[in-house]
Parts: C-alpha cells; sequence; structure tokens
C-alpha cells in the first residue's frame, strides 16, 4: 500500500511539474522569433502582412521572420504551417478560398476542417463586375438581359479559373439561368486591361484593379459581387440587393496548426489586432482600397464553415474538380 501511495504522490508530481512547465512557456510567449509564412509573392496579402507583421513585432517583443512557400494555390504553405509543431512559432496567411474553395477542387495532404486553428481575420476583398465606360450596358440588367438573349456570348475577365470571383459569377449564372464566357489571366491587372482593351465585355476583379480607371472615368461599375457597396461607385447595387444569396467572400486571414494553446492563440490576435491600429496599416487599406475588416478566429471559424459544404457542390457542379 505504502508502494502505491508513493508510485501515486511521484506520479502527481510529474504531471504538476508538466503543467507547470506548460504554463510556464505559455507566459514567456514568445521568447524567440515568429516565422509567418505568406504563400503570395507579391499583392495585397503580402503587402498587409508584411506591414502587419513589423507592427505586431512591437507587441509581442519578437521579430516577425516572412517564409514565402508558394505553390498549388496557397496549398504548399498552408501544408508547411499546419504540420509545424503547435507552438505558436510558425503561423502563416491564408484567404478564404483556401478554406472552402481549394480542398473541393484538388486532393489536398491536410484536412482543412480539422487542421487548422484560426487567429482572426483583418480585411477582406472587394470584387465588382465592370464595363468599358462605353459599352452599351448601363445597368446591371442590360447585362443579364444581353447574356439571356445571347448565350455564351458575354466575356468577362478575372484572375483565373477557380477563384472566387469566377466561381461568384458562375453561381450567379447557373441561378438565372444565363450562360456567359469567362476568360481567365495570370493576374487582376491583366484582366483590366483586356477589357479596356476591348478583348472582353466585362472584368470582375478587385477595387485594387478597378478603381482607378473608375476614377478615371474608364470603366463603370455594375454590381458589387462582395456584397458591399463601393465608396468610388456608390450607385452600383450588391449582389445582395439584387436577392442572390451569396457573395464573393473572401478575407486576408491567419492562422496556425491544430493544437496551438488557447493562451498563445490569444495572444497573437491580440497583437495583430493592436498592429491593424497602426497608420501605416490604415495607408496599406488606402492602396488598396479596401476596409479592414477585424473578425476574432473564433467567428472567421465560423463564418467560413458555414460555407464549406454549399461551395463543395458549387465547385462540384462547375466541373471545377482536378482529376
Amino acid at each position: 500500500m505504502k508502494k502505491l501511495v508513493k508510485s501515486f504522490g511521484l506520479g502527481a508530481l510529474f504531471i504538476a511539474i508538466l503543467t507547470v512547465g506548460s504554463a510556464s512557456a505559455q507566459e514567456s510567449y514568445p521568447s524567440r522569433p515568429i516565422t509567418m509564412v505568406v504563400w503570395s509573392t507579391a499583392g495585397m496579402g503580402d503587402t498587409v502582412t508584411r506591414v502587419l507583421c513589423k507592427n505586431a513585432e512591437k507587441e509581442l517583443g519578437q521579430p516577425i521572420l516572412i517564409e514565402t512557400k508558394p505553390g498549388a494555390a496557397g496549398a504548399i504553405g498552408i501544408n508547411y504551417v499546419v504540420q509545424s509543431k503547435p507552438d505558436g512559432y510558425t503561423i502563416g496567411m491564408a484567404v478564404t478560398s483556401n478554406y472552402i474553395v481549394n480542398p473541393h477542387i484538388r486532393k489536398l495532404s491536410y484536412d482543412t476542417l480539422t487542421a487548422i486553428t484560426d487567429i482572426l481575420a483583418v480585411c477582406k476583398y472587394n470584387f465588382g463586375l465592370a464595363v468599358r465606360a462605353d459599352s452599351p450596358w448601363n445597368t446591371y440588367e442590360d447585362v443579364v438581359a444581353y447574356a439571356r438573349a445571347n448565350p455564351g456570348k458575354f466575356t468577362y475577365a478575372c484572375a483565373g479559373v477557380g477563384v472566387i470571383q469566377h466561381i461568384t459569377m458562375e453561381r450567379i449564372a447557373m441561378k438565372d439561368g444565363i450562360k456567359w464566357q469567362v476568360v481567365p489571366f495570370k493576374s487582376g491587372g491583366e484582366a483590366v486591361m483586356a477589357c479596356l482593351g476591348g478583348h472582353t465585355d466585362a472584368v470582375v476583379q478587385g477595387s485594387v484593379d478597378e478603381v482607378p480607371h473608375l476614377k478615371a472615368g474608364k470603366l463603370k461599375m455594375l454590381l458589387s459581387i462582395d456584397g458591399a457597396k463601393w465608396p468610388d461607385a456608390p450607385n452600383a447595387p450588391t449582389i445582395l440587393e439584387k436577392g442572390y444569396g451569396f457573395t464573393a467572400m473572401s478575407y486576408i486571414t491567419y492562422l496556425g496548426p491544430k493544437g496551438i494553446p488557447e493562451p498563445i492563440r490569444q495572444k497573437l490576435e491580440g497583437a495583430f489586432k493592436k498592429a491593424m491600429e497602426d497608420r501605416s496599416f490604415e495607408e496599406v487599406m488606402k492602396q488598396y482600397n479596401v476596409q479592414q475588416t477585424y473578425m476574432s478566429g473564433k467567428e472567421y471559424s465560423a463564418l467560413w464553415r458555414s460555407q464549406y459544404d454549399e461551395m463543395g457542390k458549387v465547385v462540384k457542379a462547375l466541373g471545377l474538380v482536378e482529376k
């Protein structure tokens, strides 16, 4: 009996030591540099992340090192993050399509639903349907009427097949029983130039690509497909105002692997939330013509998960699943 009590006492002591050690490690976090994995080599996601990391360093007291791992529409970078030790020292950038689109298009080496810890969302992309200023279409209804009368003839440019703006346009077409044609390009800038050059009838891209040309009077926006009004195109209706029950939802977010201790996740979330208050971040938001949109990790996780199954059905219906 004495041996059993003694053994139990040693076991309890061992557990206590482990618990205290774990708590101490969390309290001292971070005690060394943090790695932020970015899968985009340029553009809004990369710029926003670098600015926020520089600001968050002040709150965390440690450097945040940017490591770029492009490829497979972000899957390579995210896989690196989710396979890392869940100690808060390896985190990554993502956009909403990484969560709700890519897993349905291609086979991934990780399960999006179980492998990720969401830290926070920081801003939302804007997407709009725009046409040349001298085009014959002056309203969204004009475009729909033309597409219905001329199946497959109306063309729109965007930055690739399978991106959220392409999927949203095709969801509209499926709901309305019309057909139009996507013309994919490598970037939003190229897509806009194609429209301005008369190679496509329209362009469906973000505010960073379209707003300069809206201000210059070269484009006119007919519909916001992200669900929000654009300050630079206040008369353009939103996709929700037109009765569609979906939007082109795309946030810039930060994540870590499953199992990050909650105190560490909260510390990261708090540091990046504070970093969003810096003037340099506000300037980046103005540069890209978007609004900062803070969302806690738990709120964002609930949001994208609510869209996961429905997006899988849409991707399959559009024939986008890779074989």
